[in-house]
C-alpha cells in the first residue's frame, strides 16, 4: 500500500478515474491563501464555490498583522505553482502589503473576486439528515474596527441571516485568530501594561519604555528587534529552546531559504544534526575571511545560539528570522531562558536574574477554533483543532468527499501556502471523481502513523505545534498520492540542467507541474529557468552527505535510506 521509513510520512497512491460529470456546490470559510488556492482548484474542473470572509479584503490574517510585516519565507517558496510575478531570478521577503497584492493579482487572473462574500460571519453549519447536504447560516454586515489596513466599516447587527446549502466544506479560516495569552504568575500585582501580539501595530509606542517580549517565535523576534530601536531597554524571554534560527538573508546577500532544497532535505534523518553541525562550522570559517561588521556578528552569533542548543532545521521548529539576534548584537536586548514571576515594575527569573519593565508583548501564539461547528458538529471541530487526526492533516476521515481543512500543516522551514496548494489539488480531485480514497480504516492508521512519524521527528515541537511538518516529506507524501512526484531518474537522464534546478535550487511546488494531473511542464520549465540556485558550500555539504547515505543504504544500512534520492 505505501512505504514509510520511522521519520517521513507514510505514503500511498490513490488509484485514478476519469473525472465524474456530476459537479458540486462548495463553500469555503476564509478568504485568506488557503481560501483563495482552493477556489481557484475547484472551479478549475467546474465545480461552484461560494467563499465567506469577515474582512473586507483578501489576505487573511496579513491584513490584520502589524505595520512592518515582512514573511519569513521568500517570494520563491511563497508563490504558488500556477501564478508568477516573473521575478524568480531576484527573489525577496515580501512585505505584507506586497504579498496582499500578489494576492489581489491572483484573485483577479482567475477571477474569483466575484465568488466572495466579503463582512460575512459563518455562523453555524449543520448537516442535514434529510438532503445530505451542509446548511451553512451566515449574516453579513460583520463590521471591521482598528484592523491594520482596512479603513473601519462599521457593524449592522440588523443585518439578517441566511442558510444556503452545500455538497462540500473547505475550512480555510486560519491559525491566528483566537490569541493564546497565558496568565503570567505573579501578573495581578504587575503594574504595567500586558499585549498579546495580535494587538501590538508599531513599535514607537513604546518609545522610551523598558519592554519585555516573551516568546522568540518568528513574530517575537520581529517584535523583539522593532522595539528595541525605541525602547530604552530590551528583553526576550524563552521558556526551553528558541527556534532553530535562519537568517532572512545570507551574509552574500542571497536569500537563505534558497538552500531550503531538495538535496538538504533527502538526506535521511539521522544525518539531520550533522549536517547543521558542519554548516555552522563551515559558515564560521568562511566568516574569518569577510570584514568586520555588523551582519558578521549577527551570522556568528545565530551559529553560537544554534550550536549552544544543538538542534538542527531537521529537528527543530524553524525561526526564519534573526531579528531578537540583530536587537541582541547591535542594541544589547537581553536574551533570558527561564521561567518568570512578575512583580510591580519587574520580572524574576528561575536562574535569580531580574529585568525590570514597564511593558509586556507576549508573543504567544494563537490557537484554533471553529465555533461554527461547536453547536451541531463539535468531532469536526476536534479534528480541526487536531489537524494530525485528519487524513494528510487535510481530509476529515468520517466526511472525506465533503469536509476538508486548509492551512493547518505548518511546515517547520518551508511555507504554508505552497503546502495548502498541495492539499487544495488532493481535495479538488477527490471531489472532481478523479481519486479514490482508501477505507476509512486506512486514512486512520496513515494518519496514526503520519502522527508518530512527526512526532519522532520533532518531538515536543510536533505535540506543542500540531500540524508541524517536514516541507519536502509532506508534499512529496501527497505528490505520491495525487500521481504528480517529479521523475528525477528520467529527468537526471534527460534533462540534467532542470534535475540540478530541482535538487539544488529553492523547493518550489512548480517541480508537482512536470507529469500527472493537469500538468503544465512549459510554464514549470520556464520558471526553474529563471530561479537562482543555493549556494555553492552548503549545497556541497548536504550534496556529499546524500552521496553518502546513498552509498551506506545501498551496502545494506536502513537507516541510511535517503528520502526519493
Amino acid at each position: 500500500m505505501g512505504n514509510k521509513a520511522s521519520t517521513q510520512s507514510y505514503d500511498v497512491e490513490l488509484k485514478h478515474k476519469p473525472p465524474s460529470s456530476v459537479k458540486k456546490h462548495v463553500c469555503v470559510i476564509g478568504g485568506g491563501s488557503s481560501g483563495l488556492i482552493i477556489m481557484k482548484e475547484l472551479l478549475a474542473l467546474g465545480h461552484t464555490v461560494e467563499c465567506f470572509e469577515r474582512l473586507p479584503r483578501i489576505g487573511g490574517v496579513y491584513v490584520k498583522s502589524y505595520q512592518n510585516t515582512i514573511l519569513t519565507t521568500s517570494s520563491l517558496l511563497t508563490a504558488w505553482s500556477h501564478y508568477s510575478d516573473g521575478l524568480e531570478s531576484n527573489p525577496k521577503f515580501w512585505t505584507a502589503e506586497e504579498y496582499i497584492d500578489y494576492l489581489d493579482a491572483f484573485a483577479k487572473k482567475f477571477d474569483l473576486l466575484r465568488h466572495i462574500h466579503f463582512l460575512h460571519d459563518v455562523k453555524t453549519v449543520r448537516k442535514c439528515p434529510e438532503s445530505g447536504k451542509w446548511l451553512v447560516t451566515v449574516k453579513g454586515g460583520y463590521g471591521c474596527k482598528n484592523i491594520e489596513r482596512c479603513d473601519d466599516i462599521p457593524a449592522e447587527p440588523d443585518a439578517p441571516c441566511v442558510t444556503k446549502a452545500f455538497d462540500a466544506i473547505c475550512v480555510c479560516a486560519g491559525t491566528n485568530n483566537y490569541s493564546s495569552l497565558p496568565k503570567f504568575p505573579g501578573q495581578d500585582r504587575f503594574k504595567g501594561e500586558i499585549v498579546h501580539s495580535e494587538n501590538y501595530r508599531k513599535p514607537e509606542v513604546y518609545a522610551g519604555k523598558r519592554v519585555l517580549v516573551v516568546g522568540a517565535g518568528e513574530s517575537g523576534s520581529d517584535i523583539t528587534n522593532e522595539i528595541s530601536k525605541f525602547a530604552s531597554k530590551t528583553a526576550i524571554a524563552i521558556r526551553g529552546l528558541h527556534g532553530h534560527l535562519i537568517p532572512r538573508i545570507q551574509g552574500n546577500g542571497r536569500v537563505t531559504d534558497l538552500n531550503t532544497n531538495r538535496c538538504r532535505y533527502s538526506n535521511p534523518f539521522i544525518f539531520g544534526d550533522t549536517i547543521g553541525y558542519v554548516n555552522q562550522i563551515a559558515k564560521r570559517f568562511v566568516a574569518n575571511f569577510v570584514p568586520d561588521n555588523d551582519l558578521k556578528r549577527i551570522l556568528q552569533k545565530i551559529g553560537e545560539l544554534n550550536m549552544h542548543q544543538k538542534t538542527s532545521a531537521f529537528s527543530k521548529f524553524g525561526c526564519k528570522n534573526e531579528g531578537f539576534v540583530t536587537a541582541m548584537v547591535t542594541r544589547g536586548a537581553e536574551l533570558h531562558r527561564d521561567n518568570f514571576e512578575l512583580f510591580e515594575n519587574k520580572a524574576v527569573f528561575e536562574d535569580g536574574s531580574e529585568f525590570e519593565c514597564d511593558a509586556i508583548v507576549a508573543c504567544t501564539g494563537y490557537r484554533n477554533a471553529f465555533p461554527f461547528f461547536d453547536e451541531y458538529h463539535p468531532e469536526i471541530c476536534f479534528a480541526g483543532m487536531n489537524p494530525r487526526t485528519n487524513f494528510k492533516q487535510s481530509i476529515y476521515i468520517e466526511y472525506p468527499n465533503e469536509i476538508a481543512f486548509f492551512g493547518f500543516a505548518r511546515p517547520a522551514f518551508g511555507s504554508i501556502p505552497p503546502a495548502t496548494e498541495m492539499q487544495s489539488r488532493l481535495f479538488s480531485l477527490v471531489l472532481n471523481g478523479e481519486l479514490e480514497l482508501p477505507s476509512k480504516e486506512t486514512m486512520r492508521f496513515i494518519a496514526s502513523e503520519d502522527q508518530k512519524n512527526w512526532e519522532t521527528r520533532f518531538g515536543y515541537d510536533a505535540k506543542r505545534v500540531k500540524g508541524l511538518v517536514d516541507f519536502q516529506l509532506y508534499c512529496d507524501g501527497i505528490a505520491k498520492t495525487i500521481g504528480v512526484f517529479p521523475p528525477l531518474s528520467k529527468l537526471f537522464l534527460e534533462k540534467p540542467h532542470l534535475w540540478w534546478k530541482i535538487m539544488f535550487g529553492p523547493f518550489t511546488m512548480h517541480q508537482y507541474r512536470l507529469v500527472g494531473p493537469y500538468a503544465d511542464p512549459k510554464r514549470a520549465e520556464e520558471v526553474y529557468n529563471r530561479q537562482p540556485l543555493g549556494d555553492f558550500l552548503e549545497s556541497a555539504i548536504t550534496a556529499s552527505f546524500l552521496v553518502t547515505a546513498k552509498v551506506l543504504s545501498f551496502l545494506g544500512f536502513e537507516r541510511f535510506t535517503p528520502n526519493d534520492f
